[in-house]
């Protein structure tokens, strides 16, 4: 795309100094001095000579006096014409001083115009070059979608070089059609006032483009452009593909080893319970226990493993926190511990797995709580993340055990619990910790970044 500098912007070349125009000047101050020599000329005579009219005097003195009288006429106009043109001279000095001076600003002016048009000329190029050689098509379309300005990549992106693409329309180039296609992100764009985004399959359907669209308003409001982009997805869709085919064949993988190790687990288990039964020796029983027991662990960790093959299996979701509380523990019995929930419509940007870890909060309330009789779960909004609380009001948890129940080993030794639930949250951004008081109840905070929540009764931009 190529800018045009307007004449007046672009430096000129050097040109001679202007020269300080006094024709007006020049032409006004001799009119001045000639009627000022005129008026006293005329008012010289008549007056000079009827003052010496007036004497009776022979003739000879009328005479000198009158060379007299013309003498000192030359001396008065000549004085009085010297101070005439000194008064217009020094008029003249002071003029050609202002415009002398203005002439210098102008000139230093003209110099800080160059240099600010040379940082400019060089801004531009340098943006220019960064604006061909981005990847994406980026263009500016008018509100009716007629292409106004592009970068380069419309002719590696669809073979058309970009002074051909300017003044037709974007669903021209990108799609063939006459038309806005369905689900037209400017279209939507119109209606919501901000970013609409939409994959859409490439013409000859073998590969994916991302076309973003973000509206240009003015100072009323209205949107006057907008930039396009179109990005081609292809390969990161085929990547996607194929690691969602590879995370299906492996979980697959993963269940029916997990299966048959179970199975032989536990066929294991009925050989150890028969080879108990029929022996009596003390040495033996022992060491069918220490088996029992390391069946016991492998068990554990299988169960473990198997929970955790399904992490971040499926894409994250917004869900309903309350709802999905409630599904948690509709799992677990709780007839005799009350809960309540304060969340009005929280909605957070999570796991699927997110029903799961409230089923282990629950699960672990019921499990370790022993005076637990209620369950609380409400939430505090900050300026740049909300924390959800779970809250019981049994024995909580002691000081030396806060960190360590999350950790992996910790784990395994009580089967699939905490560990797995701050696994399940990372995910997408979301911490947890223990922060309840002994004696008092466990309390365990949910700390849920900004991007990850929102009330379904609220504008929210949607997760990433």
């Amino acid at each position: 795309m190529e800018s045009q500098v307007p004449d007046e912007v672009a430096p000129q070349k050097e040109k001679i100094p202007v020269r300080i125009r006094l024709d007006r000047f020049f032409a006004l101050a001799p009119l001045k001095i000639c009627l000022i020599y005129f008026v006293f000329g005329i008012l010289w005579i008549i007056f000079s000579d009827q003052l010496f009219l007036s004497f009776a005097m022979p003739q000879e003195d009328l005479i000198l006096i009158s060379s007299i009288k013309g003498i000192l006429f030359i001396v008065v106009t000549t004085v009085l014409l010297f101070l005439l043109i000194r008064h217009f001279t020094h008029r003249l000095q002071e003029k050609n001083e202002e415009l002398w001076a203005a002439y210098e600003q102008l000139a230093a002016r003209k110099e800080e115009l160059r240099a600010q048009y040379e940082a400019l000329a060089l801004s531009h190029a340098e943006w220019e070059a960064t604006y061909n050689a981005i990847p994406d098509w980026i263009s500016l379309i008018s509100p009716d979608g007629r292409i106004l300005r592009t970068n380069g990549a419309v002719e590696s992106m669809f073979g058309i070089s970009p002074d051909q693409v300017i003044g037709r329309n974007c669903f021209d180039i990108v799609h063939g059609t006459a038309c806005p296609i369905e689900g037209c992100p400017r279209m939507r764009m119109h209606a919501s006032r901000k970013r609409e985004s939409v994959e859409v399959p490439l013409r000859n359907k073998k590969g994916w483009l991302l076309i973003t669209v973000d509206p240009v308003v003015d100072g009323a409001g209205k949107i006057v452009s907008a930039v396009h982009i179109v990005r081609d997805i292809s390969e990161r869709t085929q990547e996607q593909k194929a690691l969602e085919q590879a995370k299906k064949k492996l979980n697959l993988l993963n269940y029916v080893t997990f299966n048959d190790i179970q199975n032989l687990v536990f066929s294991l288990w009925g050989y150890q319970q028969l080879a108990k039964g029929k022996t009596t020796e003390i040495s033996v029983i022992s060491v069918i226990k220490k088996e029992e027991e390391i069946l016991q662990k492998i068990s554990n960790s299988l169960k473990f493993a198997q929970a955790y093959q399904d992490l971040g299996l499926k894409p994250p979701a917004w869900q309903d926190l309350r709802q999905i509380f409630l599904l948690a523990i509709s799992h677990l019995d709780t007839r005799k511990i009350k809960h309540s929930i304060e969340l009005d419509d929280l909605t957070i940007f999570a796991d699927p797995l997110l029903e799961q870890v409230l089923q282990i909060l629950a699960d672990n309330t019921l499990t370790h709580g022993e005076t637990t009789t209620q369950i609380t779960l409400r939430y505090l909004e900050g300026q740049e993340s909300i924390t959800v609380f779970f809250e019981d009001d049994g024995v909580g948890i002691s000081q030396d055990l806060k960190v360590r129940i999350f950790s992996p080993d910790f784990q395994k030794t009580k089967s699939v619990g905490l560990f797995l639930a701050r696994e399940i949250l990372e995910i997408t951004g979301i911490s947890i910790q223990e922060t309840g008081t002994t004696g008092k109840g466990a309390r365990f905070e949910i700390i849920v970044p900004k991007e990850a929540y929102r009330f379904s009764g609220r504008e929210k931009e949607p997760a990433p």
